[in-house]
């Protein structure tokens, strides 16, 4: 890519994209391999970070700077789908020098520093470092042999060349006035291009997938009608759309095969666009009309029977909380009446007390004051004790 990179300033390669946001056309194959020559360049897209969203802010911002001055994407290609790519890029890089320079040393036994020394062409001495520690470490050996079981399990590669799906996609709507349906995408992606419908050579070396496009055709030529029947052509791509998804089941992870890189459900069908299928932009509009208003409904059966519960929980709520202060108010009142009465019943006893101890102290004050007092009327009559005799009582 020398012819890009030595650009002159201000010349940049105008890039078309559909309404997905899709690089399409040829220059979007240029775009494509230059994203591949940065994703190799360890000076602009480090290699030693395990995710290429680790990166940092300043290299991401970068590669950016780099495209955006080489490319004109005309504002319909976003920045994040840029990153995207050159991740996935960096990625199988990675897994192309782990291939190449690594394996083959390791099942021979060789020395680590052996391996160190074995850095490929372009690639850091200090990146690959860091490439060998980390491939040598328990978690990537454990997530290695999981890519592979997961790489076992994909469906069909992509056999159509260095022209991407979305491209693809264009062409045949460009050419035909309409969007294919699922299974002529297939048809174009992965056929030989002689019309013979006939699998590729690449696609012919995996039997799951040519059973299923025998099976494919099969039920589309018994679905077909006879000719005098109403069927319109849009009629077909939907019959063609549910043969598809029959026979090769349901996308999963939200992931969209055969419409191109980084396509998803949300994506394909919130641009507003005309979607595979015969249903128009009026019809989807209409559909999310009748989905809003039930939507709407639900809420407000939701909300009335929200209202419903809390009128009833807090009815229960005063209801308890009543119970529980009329029977703590009887507690209360009953607990107050016995501590009176243990208080009255103390009271009186202290009182009985008192009033015995003044009985005592009164009646020995009067004794003490008789006492007293008769003895001084006894010594004013000069009287004495020997003036009375014993049978004198009063």
């Amino acid at each position: 890519m020398k012819d890009i990179w030595n650009l002159q300033p201000g010349t940049r390669i105008v890039v078309d994209a559909n309404q997905y946001g899709q690089p399409i056309g040829k220059e979007a194959s240029k775009l494509a391999e230059f994203l591949g020559t940065i994703a190799r360049t360890g000076s602009i897209c480090p290699l030693n970070t395990k995710h290429w969203k680790h990166l940092s802010k300043y290299v991401l911002e970068n590669i950016l700077r780099i495209v955006h001055e080489k490319f004109d994407l005309q504002g319909k290609v976003e920045d994040s789908d840029i990153l995207s790519h050159v991740g996935k890029l960096r990625k199988e890089f990675k897994s192309t020098l782990k291939t190449r320079h690594y394996k083959e040393m390791v099942q021979e036994g060789r020395r680590i520093e052996e391996i160190y020394e074995n850095n490929p062409p372009g690639v850091h001495d200090d990146q690959w470092k860091w490439l060998v520690e980390r491939w040598g470490t328990p978690q990537a050996v454990v997530q290695s042999e999981k890519m592979k079981e997961s790489r076992t399990k994909v469906r069909y590669a992509h056999t159509a060349g260095n022209i991407g799906y979305a491209t693809l996609n264009a062409q045949f709507a460009e050419k035909e006035g309409r969007e294919p349906s699922r299974l002529e995408q297939f048809r174009f992606q992965h056929l030989l291009k002689d019309g013979s419908d006939k699998l590729n050579s690449d696609a012919a070396e995996q039997v799951y997938v040519r059973n299923k496009w025998d099976e494919a055709c099969k039920m589309v030529k018994d679905s077909m009608p006879t000719p005098e029947s109403s069927f319109m052509p849009q009629d077909n791509i939907v019959l063609e759309n549910e043969i598809y998804t029959q026979v090769f089941g349901p996308d999963k992870n939200g992931k969209m095969l055969g419409y191109g890189r980084g396509m998803t459900k949300s994506r394909l069908f919130g641009y507003g666009s005309v979607t595979r299928g015969s249903q128009s932009t009026s019809a989807i509009s209409t559909l999310i009309e009748e989905m809003s208003a039930k939507h709407v409904e639900q809420i407000q059966t939701i909300q009335a029977e929200q209202a419903v519960r809390e009128k009833t929980l807090l009815e229960e709520a005063e209801s308890r909380f009543r119970t529980e202060a009329a029977e703590r108010e009887t507690r209360l009142i009953a607990e107050a009446e016995e501590r009176f009465m243990k208080l009255t019943e103390i009271q009186e006893a202290k009182f009985m007390e008192m009033m015995d101890a003044c009985e005592k102290k009164y009646k020995a004050l009067i004794n003490e004051c008789m006492a007293k007092g008769m003895s001084i009327q006894f010594q004013s009559s000069g009287l004495d004790d020997k003036a009375f005799s014993s049978d004198d009582d009063e």
